[in-house]
């Protein structure tokens, strides 16, 4: 049905940034082990959906390209707010690493990665860019959404996150 499988796509949506949250903080040869117990002190996602879950979030972070993402001097869950556009604006950044030059914000996503990205998704990031850049405006700010289901990363542009915060100037809108 359609409640249950939002409710369980929204537990292992929760599950899946836990992990992410502690994993990082645990030696490599436990992490499994740790992943499996959290795992099973869950009672809204299955076994077999929990087993798969890890798999995917195992994947991820043993992707050379974040790194960093999951580094000692990486943050999780780092709550953001400010003001972008004249507007009040606040969230959390599921990983933040700030590095030289560069600062890198990534926000996973636990279904597969759609053909066409979410407006919604890539106006999270450019809002979360916007906040960094007042913070660092001297470094690059690099936002990538990590698509969990393939361990896929999809980083968005400037030109991208730009025109999401002004979407009037987009061909086509008024």
């Amino acid at each position: 049905t359609g409640i249950g499988a939002a409710s369980t796509a929204m537990a292992r949506g929760r599950l899946a940034h836990r992990l992410f949250e502690i994993l990082p903080a645990i030696a490599p040869s436990q992490r499994a082990d740790a992943a499996r117990r959290m795992v099973a002190s869950q009672t809204d996602v299955s076994a077999e959906a929990g087993g798969v879950l890890i798999d995917d979030v195992m994947k991820v972070m043993a992707m050379p390209a974040l790194a960093d993402l999951f580094s000692e001097r990486a943050l999780a869950e780092v709550s953001i707010s400010g003001v972008v556009g004249g507007d009040g604006v606040a969230g959390q950044i599921d990983r933040l690493y700030v590095g030289a030059g560069q600062v890198l914000v990534a926000d996973f996503k636990t279904g597969p990665m759609p053909q066409v990205t979410p407006a919604a998704y890539t106006r999270q990031m450019a809002l979360y860019a916007a906040l960094l850049e007042q913070i660092y405006p001297d470094d690059d700010i690099v936002t990538l959404l990590v698509w969990t289901e393939a361990a896929q990363i999809q980083e968005l542009s400037a030109d991208a996150r730009q025109a999401a915060l002004n979407p009037g100037d987009l061909p086509g809108t008024a």
